[in-house]
């Protein structure tokens, strides 16, 4: 492989956890999305629906130096790589998941892998959102805001699985909705273990009027996602009051930072959460790939010489 480069794939969160941890652990909010995955799956907190692919990049020395993984029915998520990794990682990923529906990094890793995927496949491939990393250490408190956070419990699981539905077609193009069902009952699923591990929050004034949840602390760093304020109640500082508190929460239950995603195309979130103190880290992009063209070249015939 170029450079010395090889990859190892393995479906096998544990094995993978073993000899890639150490490597993710040196940013763990840029690698956020790899490391909450991978330790709730190694941990049995999540089981896939089909076998996931997780993929560990060693350069000649052995050192590691990139990850991936794929998580059916997510996009494929890769991490930083050198440029020299970009071709064997391409090669192993679609060895491993020739049938994923995308493609999540930084921009520079998005760009290289991406394209070439839909050459080498025949599959069209758009950018389906440009989005951003953003960490917080300190809060800066909001306005005051009428209401108060409160946990969600059992009671709340029907609201919030409505609102979770509504996030997600209103965050995902409508492309990629009709792409496939969607995964109603898996989100019931992550409400319900999440409500039971205290991890949904509300906002509540006179009855819930917006909500967030957070990720498992993993490297003493938390994710605030996702984060909903039903369209009648928005434009009353609600959702800064929400991400405020919960991030605060966070902090003073021992996490060192907070982190969050957002969409580049969604101005008023990206401003709400820099009034709150989030600041940026990277900017990530996400590739969707649609059906491929009837004569498409396999990928082991299609390779650039």
């Amino acid at each position: 492989m170029l450079a010395g480069m090889r990859c190892e794939i393995t479906s096998d969160p544990g094995g993978f956890w073993a000899t890639t941890a150490d490597f993710l652990l040196t940013d763990p909010v840029l690698n956020n999305v790899i490391l909450v995955n991978v330790d709730a799956r190694r941990s049995g907190t999540i089981t896939d629906p089909a076998p996931a692919s997780y993929l560990t990049v060693r350069d000649g020395s052995g050192a590691v130096v990139g990850a991936a993984m794929r998580t059916p029915p997510y996009p494929v998520y890769v991490s930083r790589l050198p440029a020299a990794a970009i071709e064997p990682v391409l090669d192993a990923l679609l060895e491993a998941c020739p049938d994923a529906a995308g493609l999540t990094g930084t921009v520079a890793e998005a760009d290289a892998l991406a394209p070439a995927w839909g050459r080498r496949t025949g599959r069209p491939v758009e950018v389906e959102m440009d989005g951003r990393i953003y960490r917080l250490d300190e809060v800066t408190p909001p306005a005051r805001v009428s209401g108060t956070m409160r946990r969600a419990g059992p009671a709340d699981l029907d609201l919030l699985l409505a609102w979770t539905v509504a996030f997600h077609r209103e965050a995902t193009p409508p492309a990629a909705r009709e792409a496939g069902p969607e995964p109603i009952e898996m989100w019931r699923r992550e409400l319900e273990r999440k409500v039971a591990e205290g991890r949904v929050f509300l906002w509540d004034d006179a009855g819930p009027v917006s909500y967030a949840g957070t990720s498992r602390p993993v490297a003493d760093v938390v994710r605030v996602a996702p984060v909903y304020t039903p369209p009648e109640h928005r434009r009353r500082g609600y959702a800064s009051a929400l991400v405020a508190a919960v991030s605060q929460a966070a902090l003073d239950e021992g996490a060192v930072a907070t982190m969050l995603y957002t969409d580049l195309a969604n101005p008023t979130s990206n401003k709400i959460y820099a009034a709150v103190g989030y600041r940026p880290v990277a900017d990530v992009r996400t590739y969707r790939f649609g059906r491929p063209a009837t004569d498409a070249i396999p990928p082991s015939q299609n390779r650039a010489s």
